[in-house]
């Protein structure tokens, strides 16, 4: 049986990063396929620049694949909402070098980064003020009093 109380997660910061990760990956494989094309002839025009605007699209799909790995991260583990946070924020910045997933997945991964590292857990439900904390239920049987002493004689 599922518990009442779901753990609380960055959900804003989860969903931002995987959606900026998925469209650095995107753009990381459009580079991949262009270059794959046109690299034979820009070889031919510049010797190593094919191999270099491939080695790039490779990047984008590493930085796009631990962006989305990060995003998980979010969710799985909320505790370790700052560690990640920096993770995505960094990779979303050098994204850039492979063409920052279309810069909507850049901004997306930005901002997600930003959401999670300023993320702070919920505050455990306290007493509204003035009120008295709830005791605990009392045992079965006792009914919460302590037995009477016996008048003073």
């Amino acid at each position: 049986m599922a518990s009442s109380a779901q753990k609380s997660y960055p959900s804003t910061a989860f969903i931002l990063s995987l959606i900026g990760g998925i469209f650095i990956l995107l753009g990381g494989l459009a580079d991949a396929a262009i270059y794959a094309i046109i690299g034979g002839a820009v070889l031919s025009i510049f010797p190593g620049l094919g191999a270099l605007l491939i080695a790039l699209a490779v990047i984008a799909l590493l930085f796009g694949l631990i962006i989305i790995f990060g995003a998980i991260q979010l969710r799985s583990k909320p505790e370790s909402a700052k560690t990640w946070g920096i993770i995505i924020l960094v990779l979303a910045i050098l994204s850039w070098i492979g063409g920052g997933g279309f810069f909507i997945g850049f901004i997306l991964a930005l901002i997600g980064g930003i959401l999670a590292l300023v993320w702070k857990p919920p505050m455990p439900a306290q007493a509204a003020w003035g009120q008295q904390p709830m005791a605990p239920p009392a045992a079965p049987g006792w009914g919460g009093q302590p037995p009477a002493s016996p008048p003073p004689s």
